[in-house]
């Protein structure tokens, strides 16, 4: 799918590039699971705070996460946000869960595994639902398979590059396939993607006022502003 003839998804997404600083992800399960619980829909340079305070703290291995200090972990937890207690006993969860599953080795078990059962752990963690599992395999070199989060999905709609669905599971999934058709096995260009779509969908592609003029897809994003007389 395209957003109009003449411009493929891969020349999307280096034209993008150009305009959205490079960033270096999480790498290791553990600690991007860590990195979503510690807060709840706030922006990153909170949740970096929160997430380095947490790694000093109490460490990113399984047992230390597993047998965090419940005072030290709520008072991270209460300053990222709604939910706190319940993202505590998560953090928990996890650690515990890595221990059961794989005696706290996660990275490692997940590289041992045919791709359908390594995606079938990652969902057994708290909140990991298949864009939680894709983007775990992906930016921990497991499998080159095509990952976008909220930001970035909504991004991929507007451009016309994916349908939107009835469901938000709908809309990844053809999100995704484009992704997968446009990049298939190249994961540096997958992780390339995923994270210049997430910043766009951030800074420019907005949800509510996208920021148009300074894109450099305006001229062929499908999704133009209706205008009245």
């Amino acid at each position: 799918m395209r957003g109009e003839p003449g411009i493929s998804l891969k020349a999307a997404i280096a034209k993008l590039a150009r305009v959205h600083p490079a960033d270096t992800p999480l790498s290791d399960p553990l600690a991007i699971l860590v990195w979503e619980n510690v807060g709840y829909l706030i922006d990153d340079a909170r949740r970096r705070t929160l997430f380095d305070e947490f790694k000093r703290k109490i460490g990113l291995e399984a047992h230390q996460i597993a047998n965090a200090p419940m005072p030290v972990l709520s008072d991270i937890a209460r300053r990222g946000g709604m939910h706190p207690q319940k993202r505590a006993e998560r953090l928990v969860e996890i650690g515990r869960l890595a221990i059961a599953e794989c005696d706290g080795k996660l990275a490692e078990k997940l590289h041992t595994l045919p791709l359908a059962k390594a995606r079938a752990l990652l969902k057994k963690f708290p909140s990991v639902g298949d864009p939680g599992a894709d983007r775990i395999l992906l930016f921990c070199d497991i499998a080159a398979v095509a990952s976008v989060d909220s930001n970035g999905l909504r991004a991929l709609v507007r451009l016309g590059f994916a349908s939107e669905g009835k469901s938000y599971a709908q809309s990844y999934r053809s999100a995704v396939a484009a992704l997968n058709e446009a990049g298939a096995g190249d994961g540096a260009w997958l992780k390339r993607a995923y994270t210049v779509l997430r910043e766009h969908g951030k800074a420019l592609c907005k949800r509510a006022a996208p920021v148009c003029e300074p894109c450099p897809l305006d001229a062929v994003c499908a999704h133009r502003p209706v205008t009245t007389a």
